[in-house]
């Protein structure tokens, strides 16, 4: 594999689990009444679009 593409790979292959440890994180958060709901699916949402915006914005900066 090219170097170029081992930083965007390494944030598509760790995109499952971090989606499963955000959710899991942020239920949790909610079941001990520090968050609401909605701040929690925000947080995940805002954690999940970061990841793919990186992954967009390195794979653009890296195509040629």
């Amino acid at each position: 594999m090219n170097r170029k593409w081992i930083q965007i790979m390494g944030l598509a292959m760790s995109l499952p689990s971090t989606i499963f440890i955000a959710g899991w994180g942020a239920m949790q958060l909610v079941k001990m009444e520090i968050l609401t709901k909605a701040q929690a699916v925000l947080i995940f949402l805002a954690i999940i679009g970061n990841i793919l915006f990186l992954m967009v914005y390195y794979a653009y900066k890296r195509k040629n």
